[in-house]
């Protein structure tokens, strides 16, 4: 490994070399975003400050070409390693097909934990160790291992693995501890465990006989007893032919999902072949297990009432488990407020936490709070600010915590003192996004979207008044292209509220020329969109690229402007928000540069609600894409696994009359009839969060009425398709919907 350099003790000179770099140009005129540029996209993850604070790893997620497909890409994820300084050019740690996620130091910085995933293999923590030689792999968990934390004394790992039922009963039972679950099982005149644990697929030892074999055994239990017959019908279901539902949350983000599976902790030791601790045994899920600085406990986040159905847990409390396995006990709860994201404070006094109202989860904000490590009374630091607070880390000295916040557009980090509870925003820019950071006691690095770039890797001093940039990975590229601006813009609604919304010119803009406008929704229905979003970041481009004006709201409901503005769409997803979008449509449409009559319309998820409830109440686009949307709500709350949207959003549920009678009113398909603007319908085959029923149910209508209607599907495709899904599909969907929109608006 090259030689360690002292940590920075000023950034200057730094800064001026790296910003050369980060702002070099080639003299040729710059070219225009195309398609096939969502190829070269970099994403910088997971910044890692080592103990010194002189490097910081990091995960770069990547596309490239698939070797044994033709046209076909692949995301990679592999560790690179960079100097704070910024005098030591990024280089990459890991190499190959697997893909590398979660580094974590141990403590003397001489070795990297992170989690390796081979294909059809399940994710396991390998240990990389820095002055030379192979990763090695360190946990043979059955289930897979994420999330390495190291011990504060570098001996010990601390993992989560998600179990199934199956593994969780036998290891009950190996342990000789009663297997049966002590919530309600729900399913009547059955007991919990009342067959035999046929859910673990093991392979056969030498001289078993073949699967087939036991099978016809088997098959003489169907006319049997009536307990032979539960066996050999619970032999059919572990097969998964069928799969019987019991669950209330029967549907994951891709499939039906019968079976229950429950996040453990483990802890084990720093080698290879050491045997691991399941810290968390029975039919209960941890999550976010962080190491108390004493090493001798771990607290960890769990359902407020562990004897509850899992599927009817709402609120979550802290809990330490023990290190040695001795258990678990109760650390922190607050009344009314679910519990999440645990931070220890590096003196050991203190944890920090985030905490919500649980009884207004679609509104509330999240509010940083600390409880004393040796117990306490919780309190609360931010609920002045009116924002939703994240990714907490503690400052070197443990006196303050630092955190993410949502707030108009964009994703500013912020820092709030312990002892007074006074915050202050770090980043000075309102057009910057801090998508993840580290800090150390003279270092701070963040992962920022800026409007000139997604995503690179910058390093400053930690109260982050400057920064340098470490990485070129996009910039590279794009010194070659050129890129539109947004423009920030606010109106008042009808009800008072402020409403913030951009506008971007076409990147080839002439004063002397009209062109199409395109309004772009977000969803959520709580999500905020600005220049600091890094997920449309290249969309927004490629469509200013090809000649469009955009325009792009946060209409009423949605996050980053406090409580009263994300609360203000409660039973009213469709015409609150759409006159705020419109009004934004309005004052777009107005500009000089804009043909009102080639306006084109699109949105995702509640953006594709929204894009259908528009089409049935206005009439002005030209055509419109609705992607992956909800467009009757009945229909959801029983085909989407975000199907708590309907209690929460609308205060009950589809069989209470009143609750329908919202419910059918805020529909879209329930303006079917109205809808005579050429929509395009785009939907994921594998869609389980909102479901592709609906958007059957808008495709099939609207050609009974003989309306300008086709539908695209993308097979193996979930919801995050836009985001993470099939390089190719993303690529498709792009170059698809412009096509759909120039059939009716003509070339420029």
């Amino acid at each position: 490994m090259q030689t360690l350099m002292r940590p920075p003790q000023r950034f200057a000179a730094a800064c001026c070399g790296a910003l050369l770099l980060f702002l070099t140009v080639r003299a040729a005129e710059p070219g225009l975003i195309v398609a096939t540029d969502l190829l070269k996209l970099k994403q910088v993850e997971s910044p890692a400050l080592s103990p010194d604070g002189r490097w910081v790893v990091y995960v770069l997620r990547s596309i490239a070409p698939k070797p044994d497909a033709k046209e076909e890409w692949a995301y990679q994820t592999h560790l690179w390693l960079a100097a704070t300084d910024g005098r030591t050019a990024p280089r990459p740690l890991t190499f190959g097909p697997a893909n590398d996620a979660a580094p974590a130091w141990s403590p003397q910085g001489d070795r990297i934990a992170f989690v390796r995933t081979v294909e059809k293999e399940k994710p396991q923590v390998r240990v990389l160790p820095l002055a030379g030689g192979e990763a090695a792999t360190l946990t043979k968990l059955e289930a897979g291992a994420t999330e390495p934390r190291w011990s504060p004394d570098g001996k010990r790992l601390l993992v989560a693995s998600a179990l199934s039922y199956a593994q969780v009963r036998e290891a009950l039972e190996k342990s000789g501890v009663a297997s049966a679950p002590r919530w309600n099982f729900e399913r009547p005149g059955r007991a919990a465990n009342d067959v035999k644990n046929y859910g673990l697929k093991k392979k056969p030892t030498d001289g078993a006989k073949p699967e087939a074999d036991l099978s016809a055994v088997a098959l003489a239990k169907a006319d049997g007893t009536l307990a032979e017959r539960r066996e050999w019908l619970a032999k059919n279901e572990a097969d998964g032919n069928p799969r019987t539902l019991t669950r209330l949350n029967f549907l994951d983000e891709r499939d039906i999902n019968p079976e229950f599976t429950f996040s453990h902790l483990f802890v084990q030791e720093a080698r290879a072949g050491a045997p691991a601790r399941d810290l968390t045994p029975g039919f209960v899920g941890y999550t976010g297990g962080e190491w108390m600085a004493d090493g001798k406990s771990v607290v960890c986040v769990g359902p407020s009432l562990p004897d509850g159905h899992p599927d009817r847990s709402d609120s979550t409390s802290l809990y330490l488990a023990d290190a040695g396995g001795a258990g678990l006990r109760p650390f922190a709860a607050l009344k009314d407020h679910s519990l999440a994201n645990p931070k220890p404070a590096p003196d050991g006094r203190s944890v920090a936490f985030t905490a919500i109202r649980s009884d207004l989860l679609s509104h509330a904000q999240s509010a940083v709070a600390v409880v004393p490590a040796a117990g306490g009374e919780p309190r609360l630091l931010t609920e002045k600010l009116d924002r939703s607070a994240g990714g907490l880390q503690w400052s070197a000295d443990s006196a303050a915590v630092y955190f993410v916040a949502p707030s108009e557009g964009g994703f500013p980090l912020f820092r709030v003192a312990v002892a007074s509870g006074n915050h202050e925003r770090l980043t000075p820019r309102a057009d910057t996004g801090v998508r993840s950071y580290h800090v150390g006691r003279e270092t701070l690095v963040q992962v920022l979207t800026t409007p000139a770039n997604p995503s690179e890797l910058f390093a400053g001093a930690p109260d982050a008044r400057s920064v340098a940039p470490l990485t070129t990975h996009n910039t590279a590229w794009l010194s070659e292209k050129k890129l539109s601006a947004y423009e920030p813009h606010t109106l008042t609604n009808a009800a008072g509220a402020a409403v913030q919304f951009w506008t971007m010119k076409p990147t080839n803009f002439d004063s002397g020329k009209k062109y199409p406008l395109l309004l772009q929704i977000h969803g959520g229905p709580s999500a905020m969109w600005g220049p600091g979003e890094e997920s449309m970041w290249f969309e927004f481009q490629f469509f200013a690229a090809r000649g469009y004006a955009l325009v792009f709201a946060n209409p009423r409901g949605s996050g980053g402007y406090g409580f009263a503005f994300q609360r203000a769409n409660y039973q009213d997803w469709g015409a609150g928000p759409a006159s705020d979008i419109l009004a934004a449509a309005d004052a777009a449409a107005k500009q000089p540069h804009v043909d009102p009559k080639r306006q084109v319309i699109t949105g995702g998820s509640y953006g594709g609600y929204m894009v259908a409830w528009i089409i049935g109440h206005d009439p002005r686009f030209a055509a419109a894409v609705a992607q992956r949307g909800v467009y009757d709500l009945i229909t959801f709350f029983g085909e989407g696994n975000a199907w708590r949207l309907v209690p929460r959003a609308f205060g009950g549920y589809p069989w209470q009359p009143e609750t329908r009678r919202i419910l059918e009113r805020e529909s879209p398909l329930s303006y079917l009839e109205a809808i005579r603007t050429p929509l395009l319908i785009q939907h994921g085959d594998n869609d389980r969060r909102t479901g592709f029923v609906q958007s059957e149910m808008l495709l099939r209508g609207l050609k009974a009425l003989g309306r300008d209607v086709e539908s695209v599907r993308y097979p193996r495709a979930s919801h995050e398709m836009s985001r993470s899904g099939e390089p190719r599909q993303r690529l498709d969907s792009l170059v698809r919907y412009e096509e759909f929109f120039r059939r009716y608006i003509g070339e420029n």
